[in-house]
């Protein structure tokens, strides 16, 4: 087959809606054949033969107008059937996801083979061919062979529309509160810059080059950190520069950007007391006041959100700390955003520049502030500002600049919450409630009953946001009973899987119709798992329940759809376990400095007790050395999801052993646990302020040592 075949003629070259109105406008007398092929662009002996079809059969008026193709060769799908294979291909990508070449031949095979559908596909290879492929391509140009960026599970699964939303209505609180102004709105955010930048802009070479090589001063450099920050009126603050030094040189500024200040710290990291030092410049640079309150936003970096002289700071000079929600400052943070990448393509160009200036010499970190001053200049201007805060929709405020398909990312790892359910009965008017895990589809029910002949109503009610369960079944049970003939009011469910808010009211149903409805709803729970199933540790409720969608009603193949020869990904997690994350909050609040300042309180007495319990040990120790004695050491090691522990003594393995401080069961931690040397008792190496990497540390507890 010629793969670059080109028609010698412009037969069947016609769109068929104009062949469509050109009949039509023909039937009507509203045009002739020679006026209506020059208006719509049709062959007049084919507008002649299908105009004398459609007046002999009006039936067939309809179908008078389809183009008939061309040759023996006929399409495997149709085109409805490419339609919803190329809608299924751009979800499966806005989930990250993406389909290569080889998974697309593939899926199109499994669709011809099991839709029954004649092809002239590798039977042997089970896929489609290139031919078809790029057929495929040329029919849809919405699709194209990309290379995909990395993304992080942390962020796919992070920035959801919950958490945004949450960030976007503490952003509003404060700009209703304040009345705050786009010159008092900052962000600020670090970088790491290097003598070898991370980009390399491209340059012109030889065609056909399998290598193309550029000169730079080193394989890899020392990371500089620097701090940025501006408004969203575009005003920019001057760098600081944090070098990997004990001592700072004055030399290392030199040319730096205008009221650019360099600082040292022993990894070139941003620390604490950096922080705070940057940020007392800032107050300065912002004109922030009690009366003139400025808002700065931050991604939640421990030097930023665990920093009380920080927030004490923020407090006495009126600057409000909003902190960004975790894993999503790809795209709510403006630098990020808008800024960074800029900067470091304008400071790959000034690094060239700068070896192309003087050949024979490299750039070194005594040059860094120079070269990197005059990026900075660059880079810095009010479009970049103003465009950036625009893009996170952060001013002008709009909290709907993200769309769906923004989130869909995060629709993987969506795990259903359990709903409490309420009943109350009408003879006792005893209230019962009963959590369930969700099932399959998400359907919001309703139903209320109002009995006649009693004065408290009856009412069996699942929450807005509910999911159905089986005691939804026995409450419809109960609303069939003849003995009250209440009035019935109905929420109906949509089956589409999100909840629907239609209703339908009607008095005194007929049994048929009370029936029918407590079979639908049986049905809905005929494939839900009957009890829970063993599963990974770290689910708290395990259950067998597929949650991946199913295929749509209205699919246009026949037998088997995308969906059901490849799913589109979702989890089967039920619930998460509970731990201790990062999220978005108001730094300054009071509510968030209380809670920082009761986590500091309770680490530094652990970090006493331990120094406390390890000055006992070496004291004991050194006693120890002077005696010549020895002692055994019994370790009980853990690594987490997998229990393993030695011991030189074998008694009480199998044994619940409880902390002798904490009194926590063994059994219940993942922690490392250590013996006392002369009671045996165990403990958890936390507890007893052992260090578990070390194998040769040997603990007496308190007591033996009284």
């Amino acid at each position: 087959m010629v793969k670059t075949y080109k028609k010698k003629t412009n037969r069947g070259d016609w769109a068929q809606e104009s062949m469509a109105k050109a009949v039509d406008a023909v039937i009507e007398g509203k045009m002739g054949y020679m006026l209506a092929a020059k208006t719509f662009s049709v062959p007049q002996t084919t507008l002649e033969r299908k105009v004398k079809i459609s007046r002999e059969n009006l039936a067939a008026s309809l179908s008078a107008s389809i183009k008939v193709p061309l040759g023996p060769k006929r399409p495997v799908f149709t085109e409805d059937e490419e339609k919803e294979l190329c809608n299924y291909i751009l979800d499966m990508e806005s989930r990250l996801y993406g389909l290569t070449t080889k998974d697309l031949k593939a899926l199109a095979y499994n669709l011809a083979v099991k839709n029954n559908k004649p092809h002239p596909f590798n039977v042997q290879k089970q896929e489609a061919g290139k031919d078809w492929i790029q057929g495929f391509l040329k029919r849809h140009p919405e699709l194209s062979i990309r290379k995909p960026e990395s993304t992080s599970a942390a962020r796919a699964a992070g920035f959801n529309k919950e958490v945004v939303d949450q960030f976007f209505t503490f952003l509003g609180n404060i700009y209703d509160e304040h009345h705050l102004t786009p010159d008092r709105i900052y962000n600020c955010d670090e970088t790491g810059i290097s003598v070898v930048p991370k980009t390399k802009s491209k340059i012109i070479a030889r065609r056909g080059r399998k290598q193309v090589g550029a000169l730079t001063s080193a394989e890899r450099g020392a990371t500089i950190t620097v701090e940025i920050c501006f408004s969203a009126s575009g005003q920019y603050m001057p760098p600081m520069m944090v070098f990997p030094r004990k001592r700072m040189d004055p030399q290392l500024m030199l040319n730096a950007a205008p009221g650019a200040w360099g600082v040292v710290s022993d990894s070139g990291w941003m620390t604490t007391e950096l922080f705070l030092e940057w940020f007392k410049r800032f107050v300065k640079f912002s004109g922030a006041t009690a009366a003139r309150p400025v808002l700065l936003l931050l991604d939640g970096h421990s030097t930023h959100t665990k920093n009380i002289d920080l927030i004490n700071e923020a407090r006495s000079h009126g600057v409000i700390i909003l902190c960004f929600p975790p894993h999503t400052t790809h795209r709510l943070q403006v630098a990020d955003v808008a800024y960074m990448r800029p900067l470091s393509n304008y400071y790959d160009r000034q690094i060239t520049a700068w070896l192309r200036s003087n050949p024979g010499m490299v750039v070194t970190i005594r040059q860094v502030a120079e070269v990197f001053g005059k990026a900075f200049i660059e880079a810095s201007t009010m479009a970049t500002a103003v465009n950036g805060f625009k893009k996170c929709g952060i001013w002008p405020y709009d909290p709907s600049v993200f769309s769906e398909s923004d989130f869909a990312p995060s629709l993987v790892t969506d795990i259903p919450q359990a709903q409490s359910i309420t009943t109350t009965s009408a003879p006792n008017n005893e209230l019962s409630t009963a959590t369930t895990p969700s099932v399959d589809l998400a359907i919001s029910t309703s139903i209320e009953t109002a009995p006649i002949n009693q004065s408290v109503p009856t009412t069996s009610v699942i929450s807005s946001v509910a999911i159905v369960t089986p005691t939804t079944i026995s409450a419809a049970i109960a609303l069939a009973e003849p003995e009250t003939q209440p009035v019935k009011v109905f929420n109906v469910p949509g089956i589409t899987g999100a909840a629907t808010t239609a209703t339908t009211s009607r008095a005194l149903p007929s049994p048929e119709v009370e029936a029918a409805t407590i079979h639908t709803i049986a049905m809905m729970f005929s494939d839900a798992p009957s009890s829970p199933k063993p599963g990974c540790s770290t689910w708290l409720d395990n259950t067998e329940t597929d949650r991946r969608p199913t295929t749509p009603q209205q699919s246009k193949f026949h037998v088997a759809s995308p969906q059901q020869i490849l799913p589109l990904p979702a989890t089967r997690k039920t619930s998460r376990v509970t731990r201790k994350r990062g999220k978005t909050a108001i730094i300054t609040a009071s509510p968030y400095k209380t809670e920082l300042e009761e986590t500091i309180k309770k680490k530094k007495l652990l970090e006493e007790s331990k120094q406390k319990r390890k000055e006992i040990r070496q004291l004991k120790l050194g006693k120890q050395k002077k005696t010549g004695g020895k002692r055994t050491v019994i370790s009980k090691k853990k690594v987490r999801g997998n229990r393993r522990w030695s011991s030189t003594n074998s008694e009480g393995n199998t044994e619940n052993t409880p902390c002798l401080y904490c009194s926590g069961l063994y059994l219940e931690s993942n922690e490392s646990w250590v013996a006392c040397s002369m009671c045996g008792n165990w403990a958890h190496c936390s507890c007893a302020g052992v260090d578990d990497e070390d194998d040769e540390a040997t603990f007496t507890c308190e007591f033996c040592e009284e």
